[in-house]
Protein backbone atom coordinates (compact mmCIF):
# COMPACT_ATOMS: atom_id res chain seq x y z
CA UNK A 1 0.00 0.00 0.00
CA UNK A 2 2.39 2.54 0.90
CA UNK A 3 4.51 1.87 -2.23
CA UNK A 4 0.85 2.25 -4.09
CA UNK A 5 0.23 5.49 -2.55
CA UNK A 6 3.93 6.72 -2.99
CA UNK A 7 3.30 6.39 -6.87
CA UNK A 8 0.07 7.82 -7.28
CA UNK A 9 1.04 10.84 -5.11
CA UNK A 10 3.88 11.25 -7.41
CA UNK A 11 2.02 10.29 -10.80
CA UNK A 12 -1.52 12.44 -10.10
CA UNK A 13 0.03 15.40 -9.53
CA UNK A 14 1.82 15.56 -12.64
CA UNK A 15 1.23 17.80 -15.53
CA UNK A 16 2.81 18.71 -19.22
CA UNK A 17 5.80 20.99 -17.29
CA UNK A 18 6.31 18.26 -14.27
CA UNK A 19 10.34 17.17 -14.55
CA UNK A 20 9.75 13.66 -13.97
CA UNK A 21 12.47 11.65 -12.32
CA UNK A 22 12.31 7.73 -12.13
CA UNK A 23 12.32 4.93 -9.61
CA UNK A 24 12.64 1.48 -9.03
CA UNK A 25 13.49 0.24 -5.80
CA UNK A 26 12.28 -2.19 -3.14
CA UNK A 27 9.46 -0.79 -1.07
CA UNK A 28 8.20 -4.08 0.15
CA UNK A 29 10.57 -6.77 0.96
CA UNK A 30 14.32 -6.83 2.47
CA UNK A 31 15.21 -3.40 2.15
CA UNK A 32 12.07 -1.48 2.62
CA UNK A 33 12.93 0.39 5.48
CA UNK A 34 15.76 1.79 4.89
CA UNK A 35 14.20 2.67 1.26
CA UNK A 36 11.35 4.41 2.79
CA UNK A 37 14.10 6.39 4.87
CA UNK A 38 16.09 7.17 1.77
CA UNK A 39 13.20 8.89 -0.18
CA UNK A 40 11.76 10.27 2.82
CA UNK A 41 15.28 12.46 2.87
CA UNK A 42 14.97 13.07 -1.20
CA UNK A 43 11.61 13.89 -1.19
CA UNK A 44 12.37 16.53 1.61
CA UNK A 45 14.71 18.09 -0.17
CA UNK A 46 12.87 18.14 -3.60
CA UNK A 47 9.71 19.84 -1.59
CA UNK A 48 12.38 22.00 -0.62
CA UNK A 49 13.04 23.17 -3.96
CA UNK A 50 9.85 22.67 -5.50
CA UNK A 51 8.78 25.21 -2.64
CA UNK A 52 11.08 28.17 -4.36
CA UNK A 53 9.78 27.27 -7.62
CA UNK A 54 11.21 24.21 -9.10
CA UNK A 55 13.71 23.99 -11.72
CA UNK A 56 13.13 26.92 -14.14
CA UNK A 57 9.88 27.06 -12.86
CA UNK A 58 9.37 23.68 -13.14
CA UNK A 59 8.44 21.02 -10.32
CA UNK A 60 10.29 18.17 -9.85
CA UNK A 61 8.76 14.66 -9.16
CA UNK A 62 9.84 11.73 -7.92
CA UNK A 63 7.71 8.81 -9.48
CA UNK A 64 8.71 5.53 -7.38
CA UNK A 65 7.88 2.01 -8.57
CA UNK A 66 8.71 -1.24 -6.23
CA UNK A 67 10.53 -3.67 -7.41
CA UNK A 68 11.10 -6.18 -4.06
CA UNK A 69 14.83 -6.73 -4.50
CA UNK A 70 13.80 -8.46 -7.95
CA UNK A 71 16.47 -7.69 -11.00
CA UNK A 72 13.45 -8.65 -13.21
CA UNK A 73 11.02 -6.40 -11.84
CA UNK A 74 13.38 -3.47 -11.43
CA UNK A 75 14.37 -4.04 -15.13
CA UNK A 76 10.57 -4.36 -16.29
CA UNK A 77 9.97 -0.75 -14.21
CA UNK A 78 12.99 1.11 -15.40
CA UNK A 79 11.36 0.25 -19.39
CA UNK A 80 7.98 1.79 -18.36
CA UNK A 81 9.27 4.60 -16.29
CA UNK A 82 11.32 5.47 -19.50
CA UNK A 83 9.18 5.03 -22.55
CA UNK A 84 5.58 5.24 -20.41
CA UNK A 85 6.59 8.28 -17.92
CA UNK A 86 8.93 9.72 -20.58
CA UNK A 87 11.24 10.55 -17.01
CA UNK A 88 14.53 12.55 -17.37
CA UNK A 89 16.32 10.40 -15.35
CA UNK A 90 16.91 7.57 -13.09
CA UNK A 91 17.52 7.98 -9.73
CA UNK A 92 18.15 6.04 -6.72
CA UNK A 93 17.97 2.22 -7.14
CA UNK A 94 18.74 -0.50 -4.56
CA UNK A 95 21.40 -3.65 -4.32
CA UNK A 96 23.83 -4.80 -6.83
CA UNK A 97 21.37 -7.03 -8.90
CA UNK A 98 18.36 -4.62 -9.17
CA UNK A 99 20.99 -1.73 -9.94
CA UNK A 100 22.79 -3.59 -12.91
CA UNK A 101 19.81 -4.94 -14.68
CA UNK A 102 18.45 -1.09 -14.69
CA UNK A 103 21.56 -0.14 -16.07
CA UNK A 104 21.44 -2.24 -19.22
CA UNK A 105 18.17 -0.42 -19.49
CA UNK A 106 19.50 3.39 -18.94
CA UNK A 107 22.19 2.33 -21.28
CA UNK A 108 19.65 1.13 -24.16
CA UNK A 109 18.27 4.33 -24.13
CA UNK A 110 20.57 6.76 -22.91
CA UNK A 111 18.83 8.09 -19.68
CA UNK A 112 21.21 8.48 -16.88
CA UNK A 113 21.65 7.20 -13.72
CA UNK A 114 21.86 9.32 -10.53
CA UNK A 115 22.60 8.04 -7.08
CA UNK A 116 22.66 4.30 -6.91
CA UNK A 117 22.53 2.78 -3.45
CA UNK A 118 25.31 0.12 -3.98
CA UNK A 119 29.01 0.70 -4.24
CA UNK A 120 29.47 -2.16 -6.19
CA UNK A 121 32.52 -2.15 -9.10
CA UNK A 122 30.18 -3.10 -11.67
CA UNK A 123 27.97 -0.39 -11.36
CA UNK A 124 30.61 2.46 -11.22
CA UNK A 125 31.85 0.75 -14.76
CA UNK A 126 28.91 2.43 -16.95
CA UNK A 127 29.15 5.65 -18.61
CA UNK A 128 25.11 6.61 -17.55
CA UNK A 129 25.90 5.66 -14.38
CA UNK A 130 26.12 8.74 -11.29
CA UNK A 131 27.08 7.43 -8.18
CA UNK A 132 26.96 9.57 -5.13
CA UNK A 133 28.33 6.98 -2.54
CA UNK A 134 31.62 5.96 -2.18
CA UNK A 135 32.66 2.31 -3.62
CA UNK A 136 32.71 -0.46 -1.33
CA UNK A 137 36.29 -0.67 -2.46
CA UNK A 138 36.79 2.67 -0.66
CA UNK A 139 35.27 1.20 2.71
CA UNK A 140 37.17 -1.58 2.98
CA UNK A 141 40.12 0.54 2.22
CA UNK A 142 39.46 2.30 5.60
CA UNK A 143 38.62 -0.44 7.28
CA UNK A 144 41.86 -1.88 6.62
CA UNK A 145 44.08 1.27 7.56
CA UNK A 146 42.46 1.47 10.77
CA UNK A 147 42.55 -1.83 11.91
CA UNK A 148 46.64 -2.18 10.65
CA UNK A 149 47.99 0.15 13.03
CA UNK A 150 49.29 -2.63 14.86
CA UNK A 151 49.35 -6.32 13.77
CA UNK A 152 46.46 -8.29 13.22
CA UNK A 153 44.98 -11.81 12.61
CA UNK A 154 41.79 -10.83 10.18
CA UNK A 155 39.28 -13.29 9.00
CA UNK A 156 36.65 -12.16 6.67
CA UNK A 157 33.16 -13.32 6.25
CA UNK A 158 32.22 -13.76 2.72
CA UNK A 159 28.42 -13.44 1.58
CA UNK A 160 29.16 -15.73 -2.07
CA UNK A 161 27.76 -13.33 -4.86
CA UNK A 162 28.71 -10.13 -6.86
CA UNK A 163 29.21 -8.31 -4.04
CA UNK A 164 30.86 -10.51 -1.61
CA UNK A 165 33.49 -12.48 -3.62
CA UNK A 166 35.01 -9.36 -5.49
CA UNK A 167 35.70 -7.75 -2.62
CA UNK A 168 37.43 -10.21 -0.69
CA UNK A 169 39.86 -10.17 -3.54
CA UNK A 170 40.18 -7.36 -2.99
CA UNK A 171 41.11 -7.57 0.68
CA UNK A 172 43.44 -9.87 -0.75
CA UNK A 173 45.38 -7.86 -2.97
CA UNK A 174 45.16 -5.10 -0.44
CA UNK A 175 46.62 -6.89 2.62
CA UNK A 176 49.63 -7.93 0.52
CA UNK A 177 50.70 -5.34 -1.35
CA UNK A 178 50.15 -2.25 0.93
CA UNK A 179 49.31 -3.87 4.53
CA UNK A 180 52.01 -6.26 6.30
CA UNK A 181 50.73 -5.73 9.70
CA UNK A 182 47.21 -7.56 8.44
CA UNK A 183 47.30 -11.37 8.65
CA UNK A 184 44.51 -12.43 6.84
CA UNK A 185 44.04 -16.25 8.62
CA UNK A 186 41.01 -17.13 6.57
CA UNK A 187 37.74 -16.66 4.66
CA UNK A 188 34.53 -18.00 5.61
CA UNK A 189 31.92 -18.18 2.90
CA UNK A 190 28.25 -18.32 3.20
CA UNK A 191 24.73 -18.09 0.35
CA UNK A 192 22.85 -14.92 0.36
CA UNK A 193 19.62 -16.32 1.50
CA UNK A 194 21.42 -18.47 4.50
CA UNK A 195 19.46 -17.88 7.81
CA UNK A 196 21.56 -19.25 10.26
CA UNK A 197 24.94 -18.34 10.37
CA UNK A 198 25.96 -20.11 13.17
CA UNK A 199 28.45 -22.89 11.40
CA UNK A 200 30.10 -19.87 10.05
CA UNK A 201 30.57 -17.77 13.12
CA UNK A 202 32.00 -21.31 14.96
CA UNK A 203 34.72 -21.28 11.61
CA UNK A 204 35.70 -17.38 12.47
CA UNK A 205 36.27 -18.21 16.40
CA UNK A 206 38.43 -21.42 15.54
CA UNK A 207 40.80 -19.60 13.12
CA UNK A 208 41.14 -17.37 16.23
CA UNK A 209 41.08 -13.96 14.41
CA UNK A 210 41.46 -10.62 16.14
CA UNK A 211 39.25 -8.98 13.70
CA UNK A 212 36.49 -9.75 11.16
CA UNK A 213 35.55 -7.97 8.19
CA UNK A 214 32.11 -8.86 7.26
CA UNK A 215 30.86 -8.76 3.35
CA UNK A 216 27.05 -9.58 4.25
CA UNK A 217 23.73 -8.04 3.76
CA UNK A 218 21.24 -6.33 6.59
CA UNK A 219 20.02 -9.54 7.99
CA UNK A 220 22.89 -11.60 7.24
CA UNK A 221 25.39 -9.15 9.45
CA UNK A 222 22.54 -8.98 12.37
CA UNK A 223 22.61 -12.97 12.65
CA UNK A 224 26.25 -13.61 12.28
CA UNK A 225 27.16 -10.63 15.05
CA UNK A 226 24.36 -12.32 17.51
CA UNK A 227 26.00 -15.87 16.91
CA UNK A 228 29.80 -14.51 17.80
CA UNK A 229 29.12 -12.74 20.76
CA UNK A 230 26.48 -15.98 22.07
CA UNK A 231 29.29 -18.44 20.84
CA UNK A 232 32.67 -16.52 21.99
CA UNK A 233 30.51 -16.06 25.53
CA UNK A 234 29.74 -19.93 25.83
CA UNK A 235 32.87 -21.40 25.10
CA UNK A 236 35.14 -18.67 26.59
CA UNK A 237 36.95 -16.80 23.41
CA UNK A 238 37.43 -13.65 22.83
CA UNK A 239 35.24 -12.64 20.55
CA UNK A 240 36.74 -10.23 17.40
CA UNK A 241 36.21 -7.14 16.66
CA UNK A 242 33.19 -7.59 13.23
CA UNK A 243 33.60 -4.58 10.44
CA UNK A 244 30.61 -4.10 8.69
CA UNK A 245 30.29 -2.20 5.34
CA UNK A 246 27.31 0.92 5.28
CA UNK A 247 24.72 -1.71 3.65
CA UNK A 248 24.35 -2.60 7.45
CA UNK A 249 22.17 -0.10 9.17
CA UNK A 250 23.71 0.39 12.42
CA UNK A 251 20.81 1.72 14.24
CA UNK A 252 18.69 -1.03 13.65
CA UNK A 253 20.89 -3.23 14.76
CA UNK A 254 21.62 -1.69 17.80
CA UNK A 255 17.97 -1.53 18.26
CA UNK A 256 17.80 -5.41 17.81
CA UNK A 257 21.42 -7.17 19.64
CA UNK A 258 21.51 -4.37 22.07
CA UNK A 259 25.16 -2.27 23.13
CA UNK A 260 27.09 -5.48 24.54
CA UNK A 261 26.36 -6.90 20.54
CA UNK A 262 27.12 -3.66 18.93
CA UNK A 263 29.48 -1.86 20.80
CA UNK A 264 32.85 -1.16 19.79
CA UNK A 265 32.37 -2.70 16.25
CA UNK A 266 33.26 0.02 13.40
CA UNK A 267 30.62 -0.04 10.74
CA UNK A 268 31.37 2.15 7.78
CA UNK A 269 29.37 5.14 6.61
CA UNK A 270 29.55 6.96 3.45
CA UNK A 271 28.16 10.32 5.18
CA UNK A 272 29.02 12.82 7.66
CA UNK A 273 26.95 12.24 11.06
CA UNK A 274 23.94 14.09 10.32
CA UNK A 275 23.35 14.96 13.68
CA UNK A 276 26.74 17.24 14.09
CA UNK A 277 26.16 20.14 12.44
CA UNK A 278 29.63 21.33 11.78
CA UNK A 279 29.36 21.02 8.33
CA UNK A 280 27.68 23.12 5.91
CA UNK A 281 25.13 20.14 4.23
CA UNK A 282 24.12 19.06 7.88
CA UNK A 283 23.39 22.43 9.26
CA UNK A 284 20.96 22.78 6.18
CA UNK A 285 19.50 18.85 6.80
CA UNK A 286 18.91 19.25 10.52
CA UNK A 287 17.66 22.67 9.63
CA UNK A 288 15.07 21.05 6.85
CA UNK A 289 14.27 18.57 9.34
CA UNK A 290 12.79 20.52 12.23
CA UNK A 291 10.25 21.45 9.86
CA UNK A 292 9.06 18.12 8.73
CA UNK A 293 7.79 16.42 11.86
CA UNK A 294 8.06 12.58 11.28
CA UNK A 295 11.28 12.80 9.32
CA UNK A 296 13.81 10.50 10.80
CA UNK A 297 17.30 12.30 11.13
CA UNK A 298 19.68 9.65 10.16
CA UNK A 299 22.51 8.53 7.50
CA UNK A 300 19.85 7.01 5.62
CA UNK A 301 17.26 10.20 5.11
CA UNK A 302 20.74 12.27 4.39
CA UNK A 303 22.15 10.16 1.45
CA UNK A 304 18.47 10.85 -0.11
CA UNK A 305 18.95 14.27 0.76
CA UNK A 306 22.46 14.49 -0.34
CA UNK A 307 21.08 12.45 -3.75
CA UNK A 308 18.61 14.53 -4.18
CA UNK A 309 20.86 18.06 -4.22
CA UNK A 310 23.05 16.00 -6.62
CA UNK A 311 20.20 15.39 -9.09
CA UNK A 312 18.39 19.52 -8.91
CA UNK A 313 22.45 20.28 -9.53
CA UNK A 314 22.22 18.57 -12.67
CA UNK A 315 19.10 19.69 -13.72
CA UNK A 316 19.83 23.30 -13.06
CA UNK A 317 22.82 22.73 -14.63
CA UNK A 318 21.95 21.49 -17.77
CA UNK A 319 21.54 22.86 -21.00
CA UNK A 320 18.30 21.31 -22.05
CA UNK A 321 15.69 19.16 -19.26
CA UNK A 322 16.59 16.16 -21.09
CA UNK A 323 18.11 13.05 -20.53
CA UNK A 324 21.73 13.99 -23.14
CA UNK A 325 21.25 17.54 -21.01
CA UNK A 326 21.54 15.87 -17.31
CA UNK A 327 24.09 13.54 -18.52
CA UNK A 328 26.13 16.68 -19.85
CA UNK A 329 26.00 18.37 -17.10
CA UNK A 330 26.76 15.52 -14.81
CA UNK A 331 30.00 15.31 -16.49
CA UNK A 332 30.78 18.90 -16.75
CA UNK A 333 30.67 19.05 -12.51
CA UNK A 334 34.20 18.59 -12.23
CA UNK A 335 34.52 19.29 -8.38
CA UNK A 336 31.36 20.20 -6.65
CA UNK A 337 31.12 21.07 -2.96
CA UNK A 338 27.42 20.60 -1.76
CA UNK A 339 28.31 22.02 1.68
CA UNK A 340 31.68 20.41 2.77
CA UNK A 341 30.40 17.00 1.24
CA UNK A 342 32.31 16.67 -2.12
CA UNK A 343 31.79 15.14 -5.17
CA UNK A 344 33.54 14.71 -8.40
CA UNK A 345 32.36 13.91 -12.23
CA UNK A 346 33.55 14.08 -15.34
CA UNK A 347 33.94 12.59 -18.92
CA UNK A 348 35.13 8.93 -17.99
CA UNK A 349 35.25 9.55 -14.44
CA UNK A 350 32.11 8.93 -12.30
CA UNK A 351 33.31 8.60 -8.89
CA UNK A 352 31.16 10.75 -6.87
CA UNK A 353 32.43 11.18 -3.09
CA UNK A 354 35.51 9.23 -1.93
CA UNK A 355 34.34 10.09 1.75
CA UNK A 356 34.10 7.30 4.30
CA UNK A 357 33.72 7.58 7.93
CA UNK A 358 34.21 4.43 10.93
CA UNK A 359 31.52 5.14 13.64
CA UNK A 360 30.14 2.64 16.60
CA UNK A 361 27.93 3.11 19.34
CA UNK A 362 27.94 3.72 23.13
CA UNK A 363 25.82 2.23 25.68
CA UNK A 364 23.16 4.43 25.03
CA UNK A 365 23.01 4.15 21.13
CA UNK A 366 24.96 7.69 20.62
CA UNK A 367 27.85 7.97 17.66
CA UNK A 368 31.24 7.50 18.36
CA UNK A 369 33.88 8.27 15.85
Amino acid sequence: MFVTLLGLSSLTASAADDILIGQTADFSSVAAAQMRDFNAGALAYLERVNASGGVRGRPVKLVSLDDAFSAEKASGNARTLIKDRKVVALFGTRGTDPTEAVIKVAQENDVPLIAPITGADSVRASDVVFPVRASYRAEVDEMLKHMSISPVKLAVLVQHDKFGDPLYQYIVERTKKTYPNINLVGKVSFERKSPDLKPQAQQILNLDAQTVIALCNPSACESFSREMFSQARASGHSRPTIYQTSITDIYAQFAKLGPDVVGGNPYSQILPDPNRIHLPITKEFMATASRKPGLVVNYRTLEGYVSAKVLVRALEQASTISSRGVQSALEGMDRQDLGGFVIRYSRGDHQGSNFVDLVTLDKRGRLIH
